[in-house]
């Protein structure tokens, strides 16, 4: 039985790491190349259970390099897959994802359309996966599951989680069932049609009354919501040398840190923490880091 159940993107990654992003028409080669899964919901549940906090995915893959890549890598990391379905002869998404070395920062390329029978329906959702869950995170990807799935989680008992970071139009009645709510900064602004900050998490919570509202806002930090009160949390400072996947790693590390008891404030001090440990190393999911790592990062740090 998992603690969290994950309902959302996952993705085959091509990770290229490079000294500098290429001009047009330029040959260059790169330092290194990567192969894992990547996708918000995925690399969350990977990141909880690299915590220590017992994660599901459930979703479909095609029977092609791609899919089978991302669905061994989640299962390599301990994740639990009896929710999968493998649809043969489907085609599965790619994402390649260049890392540019000079400035720490990532460019994102989808690599074309997958086959529309990978997308998740309603009666995809392994409903019973949810008893005695203590959170569903869910990403967007996968809308009418997602939705189905937030219902039945309600009826259970089981708190609901989203990760926002663009595109969020016409899923309100989603964010609507969403007990813990983490958008990014760009997207809460967005969402909310308010540039500043504070004023757009009130905006969100009075429009949708999340139990908790979480405000990620990459090297600085972020807000959380407390009593109407916008309550700042650090971020952490590194030699950072890959960013990608740093927010999902921060989704995993929020809602692992709440199972296992910590405060709203704590379990974002701990995001925060994890997701600055991941942006020294390669890779989404490679790079989201252990428990006791994070322990031991926030020690030194004091």
């Amino acid at each position: 039985m998992a603690d969290i159940v994950g309902i959302g993107c996952a993705i085959f990654d091509l990770m290229l790491i490079l000294d500098r992003f290429p001009e047009d028409d330029e040959k260059m080669s790169g330092r290194e190349s990567k192969v894992q899964c990547g996708g918000p919901c995925a690399v969350a549940m990977i990141s909880a259970s690299k915590l220590g906090v017992s994660s599901a995915y459930q979703g479909k893959f095609g029977d092609d390099t791609y899919g089978l890549t991302t669905r061994d890598n989640l299962a390599k990391y301990g994740v639990d897959l009896s929710g999968v379905k493998i649809v043969e002869g489907a085609r599965s998404p790619l994402c390649v994802v260049l890392s540019n070395q000079s400035n720490g920062h990532r460019a994102c390329v989808g690599g074309g359309v997958s086959s529309p029978e990978l997308v998740m329906t309603p009666e995809d959702v392994v409903v019973s996966q949810l008893e005695g869950a203590k959170y569903l995170h869910v990403d967007g990807v996968n809308y009418e599951a997602a939705l189905y799935a937030a219902k039945k989680a309600h009826e259970m008992g089981v708190k609901v989680s989203m990760d926002l970071d663009g595109g969020e139009n016409g899923r309100e009645e989603l964010i609507s069932l969403v007990d813990v709510l983490i958008p990014s900064e760009r997207a809460a602004r967005s969402i909310a049609g308010c540039e500043d900050i504070e004023e757009a998490a009130k905006i969100l919570q009075e429009r949708f009354h999340p139990e908790t509202l979480v405000i990620t806002m990459g090297p600085e930090g972020g807000i959380i919501l407390q009593d109407g009160k916008a309550v700042r949390y650090p971020a952490y400072k590194v030699e950072a040398i890959d960013s990608n996947g740093a927010g999902d790693v921060f989704h995993g590390s929020f809602l692992a840190a709440k199972v296992k008891g910590l405060s709203d404030y704590e379990a974002a001090r701990f995001a925060s923490a994890s997701s600055a440990l991941k942006c020294t190393h390669f890779g989404a999911s490679e790079g989201a880091p252990s428990w006791e790592a994070v322990e031991k990062f926030l020690a030194e740090r004091g």
